[in-house]
């Protein structure tokens, strides 16, 4: 398989995968935003697997990634894994630990994509307002730990969809680079040689 080839399968798959972490923290986002009244369980528990499914995805790209961002997006990834299985193993833990736990990892979250957005071109828009909305949602987090549960459920709500839509659309951009790729190393339908 040619190099050319083999980063078009690289693009394609890598495009998927956001695709779908970014309609599952969608979706997450979607249950925190429109039923607030959740339980502390039920929210814990959507918030850790989203988390780790976040951070799975991000030590996959550190693996199979830009070679800058490898770093930024493993330490990203240990994170939101080790985030993820606090909450999940934990779920019925006070408010304050899951808020301590979700706003600090929303904090880290967004310095990390700021910095790749800093450094990197490709999703640059993108990563700044996730970066922004991520910051503002994780510091508010921390700054109210007296939040009730249905007002943590929506901070935490938006800022998982916009996470997840921004995930989606890097996804979606990157599989729509794939097939670019793809499509202009395809041979062209030139007139085809007579036979005899």
């Amino acid at each position: 398989m040619s190099a050319e080839a083999e980063m078009v399968r690289e693009a394609k798959s890598s495009g998927g995968l956001l695709i779908a972490a970014g309609v599952i923290t969608l979706v997450v986002g979607f249950v925190a935003i429109f039923w607030p009244d959740v339980t502390l369980l039920v929210l814990a528990i959507l918030a850790g697997i989203n988390l780790f499914i976040l951070g799975v995805v991000a030590i996959v790209e550190a693996v199979v990634g830009d070679h800058g961002s490898r770093v930024l997006a493993a330490v990203l990834g240990i994170v939101a894994v080790i985030a993820g299985v606090v909450l999940i193993r934990r779920p019925d833990q006070s408010l304050l630990a899951f808020v301590l736990i979700l706003g600090t990892w929303f904090v880290v979250s967004a310095v990390v994509s700021f910095v790749r957005a800093v450094f990197e071109s490709q999703g640059r828009g993108v990563r700044f307002v996730v970066a922004l909305a991520e910051f503002v949602f994780g510091v508010l987090i921390l700054a109210l730990p007296k939040l009730s549960l249905g007002t943590l459920a929506v901070l935490t709500g938006i800022a998982f969809a916009i996470r997840g839509a921004g995930l989606a659309w890097t996804g979606w951009e990157l599989r729509k680079a794939g097939k670019q790729v793809e499509t202009s190393a395809a041979p062209t339908g030139g007139p085809t040689p007579a036979v005899a």
